[in-house]
Order: C-alpha cells, then sequence, then structure tokens
C-alpha cells in the first residue's frame, strides 16, 4: 500500500522525540530475506519478493518484482555483513518505489523478516546517469548493488517518471550500526 503523505511540515531536528540515540545491538542476522518493507515518511508498506536476474545482450540485467519491492538473491539478508540490495518499480506495475526521490537522510525504512524488525537510517542518496552512457559509467552505477563490507540497505529505482534516464540509489545504515554514545538528529544524518 502506498499513501503519499505530506512534507510540508519540517521535523526539528532539536526536538527529543527526533533525536535518535544508537541502539546497543540490532536483531539476530536473518535467515532467510525480507518480506516486507515499510518507509513512513513516504507512506510506503509493500512486500519484498526474491528476484533474480536475466541475461540479454547487453549483459546481465536485474529483474523487477511487479506490485513488490525485488529482494536481488545473491544480496545479504539483514541483519549480515553486506549489503542488502531491494529495487522496484517507480511509473509502472504497482509503482512501490514512485515517492523514493523524497526520501531524506535521517528518514527511516523498516524491513521485515516475519515478525523480526530490521531498522535503518537513511545515509545517502544519489541520482546516477544511465541511459545512453558508456558501459564504463554503467559498470561504475553498478557499484551501488554489489557486496560490501559493512551492513548496509540499498534501495534502487529508475528516475524521472516519465523517461527513466537516470538512477536513483538510496543507502541506508542499521539505526544500531551508527556511531555510539552520539545523538543523531534524524533530519541532519549524511
Amino acid at each position: 500500500m502506498i499513501r503519499r503523505p505530506p512534507r510540508s511540515t519540517p521535523k526539528p531536528s532539536s526536538a527529543a522525540s527526533d533525536v535518535y540515540k544508537r541502539q546497543p545491538s540490532g536483531p539476530p542476522p536473518a535467515s532467510v530475506p525480507p518480506d516486507r518493507i515499510v518507509i513512513p515518511a513516504i507512506g510506503l508498506d509493500a512486500p519484498v519478493v526474491p528476484v533474480g536476474w536475466t541475461m540479454t545482450d547487453e549483459g546481465p540485467v536485474w529483474d523487477v518484482a511487479d506490485y513488490a519491492a525485488g529482494w536481488h538473491n545473491t544480496s545479504a539478508y539483514p541483519g549480515h555483513i553486506g549489503n542488502t540490495v531491494l529495487s522496484g518499480h517507480h511509473n509502472i506495475k504497482g509503482k512501490v518505489f514512485r515517492y523514493l526521490i523524497e526520501l531524506e537522510p535521517g528518514d527511516e525504512i523498516t524491513l521485515y523478516v516475519g515478525e523480526t524488525a530490521y531498522r535503518y537510517v537513511v545515509t545517502e542518496k544519489h541520482l546516477l546517469e544511465e541511459k545512453g552512457m558508456p558501459e564504463e559509467v554503467r559498470r561504475s552505477n553498478a557499484q551501488w548493488i554489489a557486496p560490501t563490507n559493512d551492513e548496509r540497505l540499498t534501495l534502487v529505482t529508475c528516475w524521472p517518471y516519465t523517461s527513466n534516464t537516470h538512477r536513483l540509489i538510496v543507502v541506508a545504515k542499521p539505526v544500531w550500526g551508527l556511531e555510539p554514545d552520539i545523538q543523531y538528529p534524524l533530519s541532519n544524518i549524511q
């Protein structure tokens, strides 16, 4: 279910309710893929299903789930060191990631594996040219979905709404992995 909430009222960064203090540890590492994603800032609550890739004349291309976010089946399970990668359509077949472009550093994302919640906070957002770009640029763009040495969540969709010439990349880190004993205003994490 996708609802676009109003963004007209900015979050005050000095209020105690908007300051996150690091959790001592996260939930145990998952042994299966995520099955749900929730992003309150953009009104997203959607299923997650595993996706693979298809070989094309231009090389391997990741499949994109219809009416769900797709967990890349070679990426990390939540709670593990590595890159948990989800992709989704933004302008067709459910538009699961329609409002991903509106996410900002500090917005929270929760992945569920059954009833277990894995909480993340957005730390980066990138728009990368893709369509018509040389192979070396596309390979460089693909680094965002590669395995990593840290625990992270990466969300990927096309952009803009009418032409899909770019890739939108949103990176989030687990809330339990932030620097200890430092308070982070949710609207100011970079």
